[in-house]
């Protein structure tokens, strides 16, 4: 004899076919990642609107959406799982008051921003609160990261689990 044939088990070779068709094209299976990884950055995302809404105000009233409510409101998490795979929780930029795209960010540095004040000719400085994000989120890098890590880990384990 000068070779030697090996069958698998016809019952566990039909078991792994079927874990490969169900996951050929993975819709499900990255439908649910990226509710995982949702579910693991959601403490950052309250921790972050946590830390602009207790930011001190002392603003005048007018007509508009308060600064700091349209800031929280624009805290997400985002995941991709197409050619650069990630997840990450950011400000968006769109829906800010008065034009102000860039509100999250200013309000996080530490140069903070002019603006005018009651008419064209006045203008004043506004600082915000330097760190309300980067502090927030360097304090939790960690805790996120191992939530983020649990739920990549039970991803495989149920891949593993059905071949």
């Amino acid at each position: 004899m000068d070779h030697v044939v090996v069958e698998p088990d016809h019952r566990n070779f039909a078991q792994v076919a079927r874990a490969l068709q169900d996951e050929a094209d993975g819709t499900q299976w990255r439908a649910e990642l990226t509710a995982d990884l949702h579910e693991a950055l959601e403490p950052g995302v309250t921790a972050a609107r946590g830390a602009i809404l207790g930011m001190p105000s002392a603003g005048l009233p007018h007509g508009g959406e308060p600064l700091r409510v349209a800031v929280a409101n624009q805290v997400v998490s985002e995941v991709s799982l197409g050619r650069n795979p990630g997840a990450r929780i950011r400000v968006r930029k769109r829906g800010m008051p008065r034009g102000f795209r860039n509100a999250g960010k200013r309000l996080n540095a530490r140069r903070g921003w002019r603006h005018p004040v009651f008419s064209p000719d006045v203008w004043t400085h506004q600082l915000g609160e330097p760190g309300w994000f980067d502090d927030t989120m360097r304090r939790l890098h960690p805790k996120l990261r191992q939530a983020a890590l649990r739920a990549l880990d039970r991803r495989a384990r149920r891949i593993t689990r059905r071949g």
